[in-house]
């Protein structure tokens, strides 16, 4: 970081033009005071001399020049906060700069000429920012499309085998096969591929999601519950990602829940979808953490990457709402899909 103090351009300009305003003033003002004392003689003695100054000081010069300071002053003011408001504006433009978003560019157009190679950089830099994000992108999609196959064909041959070192190898490429999934539902994401044209009925999806999930959960010790409110609709949406977000909650749910527990599914008529589960709950200061990517909370453990909530969250996002999660009362966590903004009653 630099030793250099910030400052405040605006002020060291006005602060500087004022100055040198008021220099010129006073120069102005001692000109004119010394052309009038060579022309009058005859105050050139005693008091008589110092009577003409302050009169004219005070009838001449001081109603002149105060009000023309005042006045350069303000223009001085006006024409620095004008200059300096392109930037301002330009400044809130880039603070809106986001990953998903590195197609905008800072206007090169009207641009005063000593700024404008400043912004030619800004712009150059997003965009050889953007063509990395997107060549990640690209492989990231590609990587993982490449891989499915060859995980494919080695779950085929391992499912023929009876031995517990197949299983556990069959276990492992599933848990792998996952995270792939999951890479590609990130990459279909960033990639803005996800069509929402659809109206999607969120009771639908929550029963489809179970009657999915209800074998492993049923291998793993553990039972699934629905309970809804009522019926409720989104007008455009795309249930196989919303599907697939709420997957990842109850998936999540049934990893972190003990043996015998039930996880809960609840469906309010506004549109909110709620996960309960029984696990070790979230700690307060991970709350928001945990639906970053590659973040995984407290308790996890298992061959996950840290995608699912990053990849529920941003489908939530998609589809007009927001995810959040809080304490359980009597231990665990709820997940909260809330889609009220955009859910309405079906007919």
């Amino acid at each position: 970081m630099s030793d250099h103090p910030v400052f405040s351009l605006e002020r060291r300009l006005v602060g500087r033009l004022a100055i040198a305003n008021a220099i010129v003033l006073v120069c102005a003002a001692a000109l004119y005071l010394w052309r009038g004392y060579t022309h009058h003689e005859a105050f050139k003695e005693g008091s008589e001399l110092t009577a003409w100054f302050v009169h004219e000081l005070v009838s001449d010069v001081a109603p002149l020049m105060i009000p023309l300071f005042a006045a350069t002053l303000v223009v001085t003011v006006l024409t620095v906060r004008n200059g300096l408001l392109q930037i301002k504006t330009m400044s809130r433009q880039a603070a809106g700069f986001e990953p998903g978003l590195l197609s905008n560019r800072l206007p090169e157009s009207g641009i005063p000429q000593e700024i404008l190679p400043l912004i030619s950089a800004i712009n150059a830099g997003l965009e050889r920012l953007a063509q990395g994000f997107e060549t990640q992108k690209r492989f990231t999609a590609s990587a993982a499309h490449e891989l499915r196959t060859p995980l494919a064909i080695l779950r085929a041959r391992c499912s023929g085998q009876e031995c517990p070192v197949s299983r556990m190898v069959a276990d492992d490429i599933s848990r792998m096969a996952r995270i792939i999934d999951q890479l590609l539902a990130v990459a279909r994401l960033e990639t803005q591929q996800i069509v929402l044209d659809n109206p999607v009925e969120l009771q639908a999806v929550c029963e489809r999601v179970i009657a999915d999930l209800y074998p492993l959960a049923s291998d793993a010790g553990r039972d699934l519950g629905l309970w809804a409110e009522g019926r409720c609709k989104l007008g455009r949406g795309n249930d196989i990602v919303l599907g697939e977000a709420l997957r990842n909650l109850v998936e999540n749910a049934l990893r972190l829940s003990p043996r015998g527990e039930t996880v809960e599914i609840e469906l309010l008529s506004c549109g909110i979808i709620r996960v309960l589960d029984h696990g070790p709950g979230v700690p307060d200061d991970k709350k928001a953490e945990i639906f970053q990517p590659f973040q995984r909370g407290a308790g996890s453990h298992g061959g996950g990457a840290g995608l699912g909530l990053c990849i529920a969250a941003e489908v939530v996002e998609l589809h007009g709402g927001r995810i959040s999660v809080m304490d359980r009362p009597g231990g665990g966590a709820i997940f909260i899909i809330d889609l009220s903004g955009a859910a309405s009653p079906s007919d």
